[in-house]
């Protein structure tokens, strides 16, 4: 009768002591971050994370596949606060992403969860990010994360998206309980780590699909939204380049 609260003390007290938490992971970072095409302030950025990461995901993606001009995505994927702006005013994001002086994004969903996210890596096809915040909604908790979203053009208006994120979580005792809960908080954590290249990949959908709708919901917004959307609109206008 004794065994298991034994055995729950034990791993509580591992995980009290431990430097570098309790980490699983089916990837090693060497393998998929480009450690060397990053500059010292980004090396220092990952290091905060990796190593000492407490999980490590191959991100669930809502759609791996999608359907959208590659020249479109691309914008969007290059300027998450424009991104934002038009996921809201298409009803696909409950909140914006603002670029600070410092070219971080701070979002703020005013449901408990906020935080900032720096690009570390922007060239074609993929998006190496740091990213701190807290989440107050789910299991209330604060940490890092290093995001790697890997893009491709299969065909013709036709991608290919995957998500990697390691995460480390702040504290001890939150880093043991995502260690004894993990089989029902993983789909909360892909959540959170999806919202990072959601809005840009529904926003992309959908203007490929009616950049009439699109540009119709442009019409009605804000002034001041409006005039940090003219080179998307002139983008939606034009037929697709190829570069």
């Amino acid at each position: 009768m004794l065994a298991k609260p034994i055995c729950i003390s034990l791993l509580l007290a591992v995980a009290l002591t431990s430097g570098a938490g309790l980490a699983f992971a089916e990837e090693k970072p060497e393998s998929l971050i480009p450690f060397d095409k990053l500059d010292a302030a980004a090396q220092a950025r990952v290091r905060q994370v990796v190593p000492g990461y407490t999980l490590y995901r191959n991100v669930r993606m809502s759609k791996p596949m999608l359907r959208a001009r590659y020249d479109i995505f691309e914008y969007l994927i290059s300027h998450l606060g424009q991104s934002s702006i038009v996921a809201q005013s298409l009803n696909v994001a409950d909140y914006r992403r603002e670029r600070q002086p410092d070219g971080s994004y701070f979002g703020d969903n005013r449901k408990g969860t906020v935080g900032y996210l720096w690009p570390l890596r922007v060239v074609p096809g993929e998006r190496l990010y740091f990213g701190e915040g807290a989440d107050k909604e789910d299991a209330p908790q604060s940490g890092r994360a290093i995001l790697l979203f890997r893009y491709r053009e299969l065909q013709p208006g036709v991608l290919k998206c995957e998500l990697h994120g390691f995460v480390k979580v702040d504290g001890a005792v939150e880093r043991f309980c995502m260690f004894l809960f993990r089989p029902f908080i993983m789909g909360a954590v892909d959540r959170h780590l999806r919202e990072v290249v959601d809005a840009p990949m529904r926003v992309a959908e959908e203007a490929t699909a009616d950049p009439a709708k699109v540009l119709k919901r442009m019409d009605s917004m804000q002034p001041e939204d409006a005039a940090k959307l003219k080179e998307f609109r002139a983008l939606l206008a034009r037929p697709e380049t190829k570069s």
